[in-house]
């Protein structure tokens, strides 16, 4: 086969959420006036097209998929030079032949919240929005939070360190009270079907948005969000159990840290031993996430293993066999960097750079190794310079001498901040190439270079990409011997030189491997040398880390498109649902699940903060946020603050522990054993309450595919009308059924809104009747969890991961009196089959009659999928007010029941039932 067809078969991954519906708008729907085009999709969703080319799109975008839509009668006037659109939710008005949409020739009309009439203009500032996502929260603190703790606002001034990007205010989402969403779509690429890729817009001025109006009816927003721009997909099952991360550290090979002892002893056997002691503990888990030390050269881009692996496959078969999936960190690209991708020295160049059709880089001729022989000096009072410190007579007999890969701090200085000085003597030879670059591999932040008393220009690379080199061929003769000297600033890695190379050579770095991945070919490229091997290996997710996405083109947001190379091929080339962790990319991003928030600070308010933002997710169809839990930045924390973080993570969409202090130099500090068997325990209890709420929480995931409800909903989503609802950001919905009030306060006072209604605390069966507010502490470990007064929540057995056994039995609780009814969700957990229709749906209804006769009715089993059970067994816990006086199976009394009288629960087991065989059990 061809490598032009090979090229063109390796793409089709990309192709598969691609799949352009008809192009041609109903002639019903759409009204032309000159250049401009309106397009009513629905009553009371619009699309806003002006076009100075007179060419209008009909093509999808890299954010908008659907273009087929059902028509919508309209009805159209022209008057006094304005023409009138109506449909039977909105009204618009536009002077013909105005131009560009401005506030002064559009206007659109509708009923808003209360049934007043509603007014939207272009350009309008919408006061009233109840807050999006922000690209990421790095950096977070309680110095950069915003004033006013309502959810709605970004954090203030944040610089991402190290790669200068500046956080920008998220944009505003598509639940408001005033009503109204837009979504602004005028520079995104086309998507072309005749090449099968996107492409800029040719018509770089026009305009082109879509405007959605509504009263409270929220979730019909985020149902035409998603119509419009792709729905949220199934993930798969395992995501929902707890998940782990270490590895957070950089391993070079040859250099002096990789050979310490700490570095060798913290590799495969260290991980395996931390997994086995956390199921020795009983503590489940479903996900190992490994940081930066997986592979070779830190940021520089590696795709070898490190040597901290020695036997990948077997290291990846030994977590499969205990259930456990492994995740790899990557860095596809940094903004504002020179960062390498793939370095030099990794085993895929040679192919990738065959692949982009790029030069293999030139050996040296000339290589000279310099690393030894250096002396050092601090210069506390910076007095170096005036003193020509760095002049050939310079009397340096009393400085020390230093290695040239640790920092000084490590050799003798461990405290010293100061500029410092090195210097070495080289004697070169007699015959000397004609450019001569002196390499260092790393110095600790700015450095000036000094040959022979004369300053040398040298190259500036911001981080993480490090190499720098300077040309000395007009400073040097051959046969004599050159002064080198360096004044250095101390570094936040410490000081000095850190690392190699350390040389002399004739040729200058080779640039960098990086890759464009809106390109198609790069893409393919990236994906298929270097990603493919590894999955194909076993690995299971990608953790796609960096800033700003790795993608070029006019109009994309980078991140989007980078989050859907990778999760996309990972699709295809698995033939299974795909999840990664990466940014936000704004409007599309809810097809690519999940969002990993950033390297956040280990604060009490930054937890504060993290719920909110959660919260608000949902408001722009983003249901799967992953933050680090414990804090990023922070070591050993406080024990309080640990086990807060834990509890809001055990409910929360993802439960992901990471922290920057996951190394040699620390171990893992956000192991539980961190804290004795207090923290031990704490983890236990909360992570095995999550693997037992895995059916719960997959059925909504369900919910969250098909309807576009997120899993954390924001008290105003359930109760858009009640204002109470918009005063509490820090409670939430967990699901359709539970509501939570995580501890934000060292001294566990938390004040607790519940709505209307009666409610019981999940963990005590304690009732509160709804409509107010109150106060109460909470015990370290305890969180407030409600659940509404007649609800079903199914859970399974604990095990020591989420699939660890068949869902049988199915645990069954019902809370209270009253009315509820809950749709369990189930498929093969993995796969893409859902898509064509198979899964099963599972009815439970649970019924409160006039005389309080109570009855919970599980319903036959609808529709199928494989491995599904044929039959199984139920536990039913009934949290009653007080003990039943009978419980019925299927009719008939039985006395093989039992009742705890401290949480108010019955318990009853019920044997193995056909799951197409209603069942009922009253009492």
């Amino acid at each position: 086969m061809g490598v032009r067809r090979l090229a063109c078969l390796g793409v089709a991954w990309l192709l598969v959420a691609w799949a352009p519906a008809r192009a041609d708008a109903p002639a019903s729907s759409a009204v032309v006036a000159g250049k401009a085009r309106f397009e009513f999709l629905t009553p009371s969703l619009v699309r806003l097209e002006y076009a100075p080319s007179g060419r209008f799109v009909d093509a999808p975008t890299a954010v908008v998929q659907q273009r087929d839509w059902p028509p919508v009668a309209v009805r159209r006037t022209q008057r006094d030079g304005w023409l009138v659109i109506h449909t039977d939710a909105m009204t618009l008005r536009y002077r013909t032949g105005s131009g560009p949409f401005t506030a002064d020739n559009l206007e659109v009309t509708w009923r808003g919240p209360g049934g007043r009439e509603s007014h939207w203009h272009p350009g309008e500032v919408d006061r009233r929005n109840l807050g999006g996502l922000t690209y990421s929260l790095d950096d977070l603190r309680g110095t950069n939070l915003p004033a006013h703790g309502d959810g709605t606002e970004s954090p203030v001034g944040i610089v991402i360190p190290g790669i200068e990007v500046h956080l920008q205010p998220a944009k505003p989402g598509l639940l408001s009270r005033s009503g109204w969403a837009w979504i602004d779509d005028s520079r995104t690429p086309l998507w072309n079907t005749r090449t099968q890729w996107i492409e800029p817009r040719p018509d770089a001025h026009g305009q082109d948005g879509y405007l959605f109006t509504y009263d409270h009816d929220y979730a019909r927003v985020l149902r035409d969000y998603a119509r419009l721009c792709g729905a949220i997909p199934m993930v798969p099952r395992y995501v929902f159990g707890p998940w782990i991360t270490d590895f957070n550290f950089e391993y070079f090979p040859g250099t002096a840290e990789a050979a310490r002892p700490a570095f060798r002893r913290y590799g495969q056997q260290a991980l395996q031993t931390e997994v086995s002691r956390l199921r020795e503990a009983g503590i489940p888990f479903d996900t190992l996430v490994l940081d930066f030390a997986w592979h070779n050269y830190g940021w520089d881009g590696g795709y070898d293993w490190s040597p901290l692996i020695p036997q990948p496959q077997a290291f990846i078969d030994w977590l499969h066999a205990r259930g456990i999936r492994l995740a790899l960190n990557d860095h596809p690209g940094y903004a504002n960097t020179r960062e390498s991708i793939l370095s030099f020295s990794d085993s895929h160049a040679p192919q990738v750079l065959e692949d982009l059709g790029r030069p293999q880089p030139p050996e040296p001729g000339f290589d000279l190794d310099i690393s030894g022989g250096w002396r050092f000096a601090p210069d506390p009072r910076d007095q170096g310079l005036d003193n020509r410190w760095y002049a050939p007579g310079f009397d340096d007999r009393g400085w020390k001498p230093i290695r040239t890969d640790l920092a000084w701090q490590e050799q003798g200085w461990p405290d010293y901040q100061g500029p410092a000085w090195y210097r070495t003597t080289v004697r070169l030879p007699d015959r000397l190439p004609p450019h001569l670059y002196l390499y260092l591999g790393e110095v600790a932040r700015d450095y000036r270079l000094f040959v022979d008393g004369r300053e040398v220009p040298h190259s500036h690379v911001q981080w993480p990409r490090r190499l720098t080199t300077a040309d000395l061929a007009p400073y040097a003769k051959g046969g004599r011997s050159i002064v080198v000297a360096l004044r250095v600033e101390p570094g936040k890695r410490g000081g000095g030189l850190l690392r190699g190379p350390v040389a002399l050579r004739d040729v200058p770095p080779p640039g960098r491997i990086w890759f464009d991945l809106a390109d198609r070919h790069q893409a393919d490229v990236f994906m298929r040398d270097l990603h493919r091997p590894l999955m194909r290996q076993g690995v299971d997710l990608w953790w796609v880390d960096g800033g700003s996405g790795a993608a070029d083109m006019p109009g994309l947001n980078p991140q989007l498109w980078t989050n859907k190379v990778f999760y996309d091929d990972a699709q295809q080339t698995t033939g299974e649902r795909a999840f990664i962790l990466g940014r936000y990319g704004d409007w599309g991003s809810q097809r690519y699940p999940g969002f990993f928030t950033g390297d956040t600070w280990s604060e009490w308010p930054v937890l504060a903060y993290e719920v909110a933002f959660t919260a608000r997710g949902g408001n722009v169809a983003v249901p799967y946020i992953s933050h680090d839990i414990g804090g990023f930045h922070g070591g050993r924390i406080d024990f309080d603050l640990y086990a807060r973080w834990i509890e809001f993570g055990t409910f929360s969409p993802l439960l992901r522990m990471h922290s920057a202090h996951a190394n040699p130099r620390e171990g893992n500090l956000r192991m539980p054993w961190v804290y004795g068997e207090r923290g031990v325990a704490l983890m236990r209890k909360y992570f095995t309450l999550r693997e037992r709420l895995v059916p719960y929480l997959y059925s909504q995931a369900w919910i969250a595919h098909r309807d576009t409800l997120p899993i954390l909903r924001p008290l105003y989503l359930a109760y858009p009308q009640l204002e109470e609802a918009y005063r509490h950001p820090h409670e939430y919905f967990f699901g359709e059924s539970m509501l939570v009030a995580p501890v934000l306060d060292p001294d566990g006072e938390v004040a607790i809104y519940l709505p209307p209604g009666t409610w019981i605390d999940f963990f005590t069966g304690k009732r509160y009747v709804g409509g107010h507010r109150f106060s109460a502490r909470y015990a370290v470990d305890e969180i407030p969890v409600f659940v509404r007064e007649g609800a079903i929540v199914p859970e399974q057995e604990a095990g020591a991961y989420s699939d660890a056994a068949p869902l049988d039995p199915l645990v069954v609780s019902v809370y209270g009196r009253g009315q509820g009814r809950f749709e369990l969700y189930e498929d093969d957990g993995h796969s893409l089959a859902y898509e064509h229709g198979d899964y099963a749906i599972t009815p439970l209804e649970h019924v409160t009659g006039p005389d309080g006769a109570q009855r919970l009715v599980i319903g036959p089993a609808r529709g199928r999928f494989a491995g599904q059970l044929p039959a199984r067994g139920y536990e039913l816990r009934i949290h009653a007010a007080v003990k039943p006086r009978e419980i019925t199976v299927e009719g008939r009394a039985v006395d093989d029941w039992r009742w705890d009288a401290a949480t108010a629960t019955a318990t009853l087991r019920l044997p193995r039932h056909a799951v197409r065989e209603p069942l009922t059990v009253g009492w």
